[in-house]
Parts: C-alpha cells; structure tokens; sequence
C-alpha cells in the first residue's frame, strides 16, 4: 500500500471514528489525527495529487457555500462591521504575535505572520509558499489552532447551549 492511500485510509477510519462517537470536532479532527499520526511514522512524503486537492476545495467551498440563503442578506448590514473588526483586531494581534516569535527567535517575522494571521490553512499555507515562507511551521501553526478550536469550541457551544 502507498504511503498517500495508507493516510487517506487511517484518516478516513479516524474521521468516521470520532464523527460515530460523536467527539468535539468529529470528522475532521478524527481524520486530520489518523492522517498526521500515519504521516509522521510512514517513511517518506506524501502529497495529495493536485486534482484531489481541488477536488476537496471544491466541495468544502461549495458544502460552505450552501450555508447561505436569501434571509441571510438582511443581516449582512448589521454583521459587517463585527466582521471587520474582529478581523482588524487579529490582524493586529498576529502582527504582535508574530514581532514576539521574531524577537524571541523562534522563527522569522514573516513565517510567524503566515501562521497566526487569521485564515484557513490551505489559504495561508498557499500564501506563504508563494511567498518563499516556511510552509511547514506555517501549516503546524494553524493546524494547532484549529485542533484547538475544533475541539474545544464546540464544547463551548455545548455548555452555553
């Protein structure tokens, strides 16, 4: 079996896992833990080809799409400036964030701002290839951010539910 199938096949048995036990973050959290744990003992590198990637942009982008409808837009005047805000806000707060990582010498200026800057990891890590970042702190980075917050704002929403 190849590396790449042996991590899409212990992702996905994770994924599947953790959604029927119905742990915090589920799928995607169970999935990314099977993949990373298969990742890191498999000799190797392993990449998805890029058609696949695509392919998943794709159905995430469009499963993110469909959360949207007509009775959304009457609510976009009064969320727009929350929006704005809390996005300037940890902008600034990934500026600090990252002048502390550089001062600290964990890692340069402009990695550490691909990896706290608010966003989603495959955009950010897009981003920080092109731009001749390391791709992989910038990746580990985000990874433990949303592990954190896939598992622990759902139990959040949960007890204040």
């Amino acid at each position: 079996m190849s590396r790449i199938t042996a991590i899409i096949f212990v992702g996905v048995a994770c994924g599947l896992l953790s959604k029927k036990l119905n742990l915090p973050g589920g799928t995607i959290v169970g999935s990314m833990l099977g993949a990373a744990f298969i990742g890191l003992l498999a000799p190797g590198v392993a990449t998805i080809p890029p058609s696949m990637a695509t392919a998943i942009e794709l159905i995430i982008g469009i499963s993110l799409g469909l959360s949207f409808d007509r009775g959304f837009l009457p609510l976009v005047s009064r969320l727009l400036p929350a929006a704005i805000l809390s996005t300037v806000g940890l902008l600034l707060t990934s500026v600090l964030m990252a002048l502390v990582a550089k001062r600290l010498g964990i890692v340069d200026f402009v990695t550490a701002l691909f990896g706290f800057a608010p966003g989603g990891m495959a955009g950010m890590g897009l981003l920080a290839q092109a731009e001749g970042s390391q791709t992989s702190i910038v990746i580990f980075f985000h990874s433990v951010r949303l592990f954190v917050l896939f598992v622990f704002v759902p139990i959040m929403a949960r007890y204040f539910l």
